[in-house]
């Protein structure tokens, strides 16, 4: 579960790789985290390693994969699954940074530096973000928005690089392009 930011990031990123030009599969990359309902079903949570992750299968057999709004949301879960699979147990050390909002924080921190270092355009993003065609949670929309407009934050990251949070976005959005090149023939 990295940030809005990252995966507003690895949307872009992954779009340019598959040539998707479809404000519908940004928005896909936002919906797991502001359906109405919770994270669990949401997320297709199964156990992993660590963490609960999605489980991709189960998601691939529920979907039509020519639908971008499908591949977002996809592009979303798999970022999840790399971020709690591959990059943060071995970042905090195993400490729990999901308790008390730790990550959240972090997040606050490095959200608009990630925006700026990626050339993301919030308006843009603000403009697109706004009609879904399902039943959003407000609330967690709201929070998702407003986290994607948060200004820019002097506060030094405790658990997060920068640098090396932005190559793992740039490798994951490799292998999620791969991974979906693979499942959408």
């Amino acid at each position: 579960m990295p940030s809005v930011a990252a995966h507003m990031i690895c949307a872009k990123l992954v779009s340019e790789k598959l040539k998707i030009n479809d404000k519908e599969f940004i928005k896909g990359n936002l919906l797991p985290d502001i359906l109405d309902m919770s994270a669990e079903k949401s997320h297709l949570k199964i156990k992993g390693k660590y963490y609960e992750i999605p489980n991709i299968q189960k998601f691939i057999n529920k979907v039509n994969l020519k639908n971008n709004l499908a591949l977002g949301y996809l592009s979303h879960l798999l970022l999840d699954r790399y971020f709690l699979e591959e990059y943060i147990y071995d970042v905090v050390n195993g400490e729990e940074i999901f308790l008390n909002g730790k990550i959240y924080e972090e997040y606050d921190i490095i959200n608009y530096k990630l925006l700026m270092k990626f050339n993301i355009d919030v308006k843009y993003l603000n403009e697109i973000l706004r009609n879904f065609d399902v039943s959003i949670d407000n609330k967690k929309y709201e929070e998702n928005i407003k986290s994607l407009n948060n200004g820019y934050c002097n506060k030094k990251l405790k658990y997060l690089n920068l640098e090396k949070f932005s190559e793992f976005l740039i490798d994951t959005s490799n292998k999620i392009a791969d991974y979906i090149r693979e499942v959408k023939v």
